[in-house]
């Protein structure tokens, strides 16, 4: 129980950012939506700290936050934006299928299937937690070719007594039967400015990208950690950590492959 407890604790303050496996790094790069059309809004582009990716920010707009690949920007009038996020999250059941219920209360529980049910499971614990209020989902649609489930999302809801409008598109990458990663990014802004901001924030979405080197790097790094699995190599902790959860994920799958001999 003890060593299980350990795993689960460490899985969860590993995912706080943007560990990616090859599909992922793949299904995430989909998910910046560039097209190249940062000069339609006279965007300029800023790179980030850590030279994990860019995006173009228009004026009046503030990079608050860009690491990891991810990025967080400030606008005018309460607007803002979240894209590339992450959320370390456990299936809904977790706490009946492991020797250690209760254990990282401050982890979600989510559906692991399904982004949309997971997205309201998310919502319904804010809600909960006091951070929103007055959730209203206006539209919904699943979308194919992220490798992975996908959905956008149009909702309003109350943040802070203050009415938003929000509009997003959710992933689901589910590591094993009891663990996944939720990623989403989304873009926000009061009632009165959300029409007229969404075609400035839809064009910023669209210019961020990852840095190539960036992707290069985790494609590399995932290649030692998974590709390499059957190759005797010296890991550092970190690495070691993440081949050790693959390999815990291949032992639960490959309970499903039936043996026709």
């Amino acid at each position: 129980m003890t060593n299980q407890k350990t795993e689960t604790e460490t899985k969860t303050m590993k995912l706080t950012r943007l560990h990616f496996s090859a599909a992922t790094l793949a299904a995430l790069t989909a998910v910046s939506l560039s097209t190249g059309v940062a000069s339609a809004q006279n965007l300029k582009t800023q790179k980030f700290p850590d030279g994990t990716g860019q995006i173009g920010v228009a004026a009046g707009w503030k990079l608050a936050d860009g690491g990891s690949g991810g990025a967080k920007l400030a606008g005018p009038s309460g607007a803002g934006m979240a894209l590339g996020q992450i959320q370390f999250v456990l299936a809904h059941n977790f706490d009946r299928m492991t020797l250690t219920p209760g254990v990282n209360p401050e982890v979600p529980r989510v559906h692991l299937n399904d982004p949309v049910v997971a997205t309201m499971e998310m919502l319904n614990l804010l809600q909960r937690v006091g951070g929103l209020k007055s959730v209203k989902i206006k539209a919904v649609e699943r979308v194919p070719g992220f490798g992975m489930p996908a959905a956008f999302l149009r909702y309003s809801a109350t943040v802070q007594g203050k009415p938003m409008e929000f509009y997003g598109l959710y992933l689901l990458a589910q590591t094993d039967q009891q663990s996944g990663s939720y990623f989403y990014s989304v873009l926000m802004a009061p009632p009165g400015v959300f029409a007229k901001q969404l075609p400035v924030m839809n064009a910023m979405w669209k210019s961020w990208s990852l840095s190539p080197k960036a992707v290069y790097e985790r494609l590399d790094t995932a290649a030692k950690i998974i590709g390499e699995v059957d190759i005797p190599s010296h890991l550092d902790g970190g690495m070691q950590k993440r081949r050790l959860d693959a390999l815990k994920a291949a032992r639960n799958f490959q309970a499903l492959i039936r043996d026709d001999k």
